[in-house]
């Protein structure tokens, strides 16, 4: 695209140069990484203790999704399996790598007894490495993604790694963080870091930055981009993060002072909030992946629906299974109802209504601002197209309110006029009269 020069005279290489230092300084802001060292500070949470180590396997999210969108699954599994980017410390000294894979496959060990795990253990068949069986069945093509698009392969792969694994990564390092607190022995980790501290870095990764405005691959990012497509901005930030954050300073004070009473509330709120991403980046797909929809469908909206709805499903069917097994049916590989053959409102509406037995309010997850109503199982106009409709009614209103009080106003003055020049006449006749 051409520079925009606003009205100055530039020359073309005036213009190439500018366009240049553009590209440039975009370049140089997405390089910069942000650091979870002790006392610095990522996305608005300042750290105790150095967990830069765990916010740096962003990097392997990062190289997944881009070998998985260049259809290069073989070195997207490789980065999976043994990372490159997150070091860790290991028993007797030196170092070793972690690995996304390991997240998931060593969850049985490091999260039994875990609330959330236990769960989605028990709904997954009793297996505590469900969400690598997913990864890595996308990668290979096998298991429910043998007959799969590549494109739907694509997105289960890398949306695996982020919602499901890390997801409950995330929600497990809090948990270890209460565990600690109450043997009062918080800093009982690999290295001696604080366990609340390592769950913000695997929440955020390093890109954001210091204040949050950088663009990541983590679950903080997914929060943003979602908020600006659902209306749920607090401040110009995502309110779950923002709500996220006051949770996150709340639970390091507690832990760096062993108080932690109210830790066990405030980890089933972070589940809470947490899914709230989840449950608009399903809605948004249910209405993507509709072939009928105003979108139309697609091998990658249809996987992109399937990952979100899938790191779901065990919440939903703890809150209402009816709901659950009705959208899995909807996205489900291997259903004769996918992708969305019902219409992607039955299914937005069932999303909010299990959503809502969790917990999760219409207004938390807000409306999806792009929906257009197209298809002919939208079930009418959606909110989007009704605020356009309503708000052009009220311009249309004013220009009309605006016109009638410009001519009545100019009717008024022309008759002002004309009585001025009638007094103006009968004065002139009178001094004619009386001279």
């Amino acid at each position: 695209r051409s520079c925009v020069r606003f009205g100055l005279s530039l020359s073309v290489m005036g213009a190439k140069s500018l366009c240049a230092l553009t590209v440039f300084a975009l370049f140089v802001g997405n390089v910069v990484r942000g650091q979870a060292g002790d006392g610095e500070t990522l996305a608005g949470y300042t750290f105790i203790s150095d967990v830069t180590d765990r916010a740096n396997i962003e990097l392997d999210v990062e190289a997944i999704e881009t070998r998985n969108d260049e259809r290069n699954f073989a070195d997207a599994k490789d980065m999976y399996e043994n990372g490159g980017n997150s070091v860790k410390p290991v028993d007797g000294g030196g170092t070793d790598i972690r690995t996304l894979r390991s997240l998931s496959t060593d969850a049985d060990e490091k999260m039994a007894g875990e609330p959330t795990f236990q769960l989605y253990k028990s709904y997954f068949g009793g297996s505590g490495a469900y969400a690598d069986e997913f990864v890595t069945a996308a990668l290979d093509r096998s298991g429910m993604f043998e007959e799969a698009d590549d494109a739907f392969r694509s997105e289960c792969a890398t949306k695996g790694v982020q919602y499901q694994i890390l997801w409950m990564y995330i929600i497990h390092e809090l948990e270890d963080a209460l565990s600690d607190c109450l043997r009062d022995d918080p800093d009982d980790n690999d290295g001696g870091v604080l366990a609340v501290d390592e769950g913000w870095a695997f929440y955020t990764g390093v890109s954001v930055g210091e204040s949050g405005e950088g663009i990541g691959k983590m679950p903080y990012t997914l929060a943003e981009n979602r908020a600006s497509d659902f209306g749920t901005l607090l401040g110009g930030k995502s309110s779950v993060n923002a709500n996220l954050l006051t949770l996150w300073k709340k639970m390091s004070n507690a832990v760096s002072t062993l108080s932690c009473s109210s830790m066990r509330s405030d980890i089933n709120e972070v589940v809470r909030l947490m899914s709230i991403p989840l449950y608009q980046g399903a809605i948004r797909y249910a209405y993507r992946a509709d072939p009928n929809s105003g979108f139309g469908g697609g091998a990658k909206e249809w996987g992109e629906g399937w990952a979100f709805v899938y790191a779901l499903l065990p919440l939903m069917n703890a809150a209402n299974s009816g709901h659950a097994e009705f959208i899995k049916e909807q996205f489900d590989p291997s259903s004769a109802d996918a992708p969305v053959k019902a219409g992607y409102s039955k299914v937005i509406d069932r999303l909010y209504a299990v959503a809502g037995s969790q917990g999760i309010s219409g207004f938390d997850i807000g409306t999806l601002n792009d929906l257009d109503g197209g298809g002919g199982n939208s079930g009418g106009l959606s909110g989007g197209a009704i605020a356009g409709i309503v708000i052009g009614c009220l311009i249309l209103l004013a220009l009309l309110v605006a016109g009638a009080l410009f001519f009545m106003r100019r009717r008024q003055s022309q008759k002002h006029i004309d009585d001025l020049n009638k007094s103006f006449d009968g004065q002139q006749s009178a001094d004619a009269v009386y001279p």
